[in-house]
């Protein structure tokens, strides 16, 4: 995570505008909740959480440099932590997003273990990985066994995917 750290002052300038496009992606194809609570995996800077109003927004973040470059209303939602071990309980959140991180987790089949575990048996998990990443096929294809499938995509530089956790 030493990159994204070291890229940290100008990671919104970098990638806000593309991760803003993938989320209003997502909000074309789900209605989210006016409430409920929202778990963003490798959440960077905390931009998700502007599109959300109303939720209950926690963020997780390996890269200390780009929480201390988040928004201040989101920095006080930002935990330091990976995606292969959420400190959250079972069945917590409504939506668990995870945009453009999977590629980079250590152990991704642990990751959406992980996913899977803290959404609620109703709630939504929506997940992109960039497309251009050597695990592309490994990556879609533990994507596809861990949890169910409601909708995949591809955009410019994504494989996009709406999901609904399978039973544990």
């Amino acid at each position: 995570m030493d990159y994204y750290s070291t890229i940290a002052p100008g990671y919104d300038a970098l990638y806000g505008e593309e991760q803003d496009e993938k989320l209003r992606e997502f909000l074309i194809r789900i209605s989210p909740p006016h409430k409920g609570t929202l778990l963003d995996v490798g959440c960077g800077t905390g931009r998700s959480k502007r599109f959300f109003p109303g939720m209950a927004w926690q963020g997780i973040e390996p890269a200390q440099g780009l929480i201390e470059h988040a928004s201040l209303d989101a920095t006080e939602h930002i935990t330091l932590g990976c995606g292969e071990s959420l400190p959250y309980p079972d069945d917590s959140f409504d939506i668990v997003l995870s945009l453009t991180a999977l590629q980079n987790f250590d152990d991704p089949d642990a990751g959406l273990q992980e996913m899977n575990r803290v959404t609620k048996p109703d709630g939504v998990i929506l997940l992109s990985f960039l497309k251009k990443s050597e695990k592309k096929s490994m990556l879609e294809q533990i994507v596809r066994t861990k949890l169910h499938v409601l909708a995949a995509w591809e955009n410019a530089k994504d494989m996009m995917f709406v999901c609904a956790r399978k039973n544990k």
